[in-house]
């Protein structure tokens, strides 16, 4: 009875889960942090699982079939110790904070990444001018102004206007989340590629949904447990 009750509670999160992208709705805050957020997120995790194994078994009989896939950039790449842990760590934290850390809608996190994407820029153009230190204290900054503007908008709820064209802000994050790993592959024009990039596209809609009920914490935490998987793949599958 018991794995009868955790397969229809799993069904049950998957079922709310494609109701969410059909029809997204955001609450007014996430519930943060708890024992439930932490079972959903594992249900959710299957589901990824069982997706990008879908997608995998696909692209397997497509290239026994003939198909042709373009080169990728982990492609005799030597996976060092800082290379998996940008993998594992550094993508999730910056990918989520680019493409979902905004998604609550409200104006503190909205603020706080449009800083630290300014502070990006910044250190890209003033490093490219040979203005080293002006360069390194840049995100420094952001960073300490992104804080400050969490906490000083920290009571403050989803805007209005976020939440009335919140589906347009959650599936153009996904869409986003997927065009940008277009630049993952060598070669091939961006029509041909763009099929390719439906893991990440899938994995995004997953992602925001977490980001949404439960906070930025648990999208950083799926899509570092998601990239863990896809290296160990990597290492121990052979390629």
């Amino acid at each position: 009875m018991t794995g009868q009750a955790t397969s229809l509670e799993r069904a049950g999160v998957w079922r709310r889960f494609g109701g969410f992208v059909c029809r997204p709705d955001l609450p007014p805050r996430a519930s943060g942090i708890s024992g439930a957020a932490f079972a959903v997120l594992g249900k959710l995790f299957v589901l990824d699982l069982l997706l990008m194994a879908t997608l995998i078994g696909l692209a397997a009989l497509a290239e026994a079939l003939g198909a042709k896939f373009p080169g990728h950039l982990l492609t005799g790449l030597e996976m060092s110790p800082p290379i998996i842990a940008l993998i594992v760590l550094g993508a999730p934290i910056a990918e989520e904070t680019v493409f979902r850390g905004w998604l609550s809608g409200r104006p503190g996190h909205v603020l706080a990444v449009l800083l630290l994407l300014g502070g990006g820029i910044a250190f890209t153009v003033l490093s490219g001018g040979g203005r080293e230190v002006a360069a390194l204290a840049a995100p420094v900054i952001a960073f300490v102004l992104a804080i400050a503007a969490i906490w000083w908008k920290r009571r403050s709820d989803a805007m209005g206007f976020f939440q009335r064209h919140f589906r347009w802000f959650y599936w153009g994050s996904a869409l986003a989340f997927g065009s940008v790993h277009l630049t993952n592959f060598t070669s091939g024009n961006a029509l041909i590629l763009l099929p390719l990039t439906l893991p990440q596209l899938l994995l995004g809609l997953i992602l925001g949904y977490a980001r949404t009920r439960f906070g930025l914490w648990s999208s950083m935490l799926m899509h570092a447990a998601h990239n863990t998987l896809f290296i160990s793949l990597v290492l121990f599958g052979g390629g």
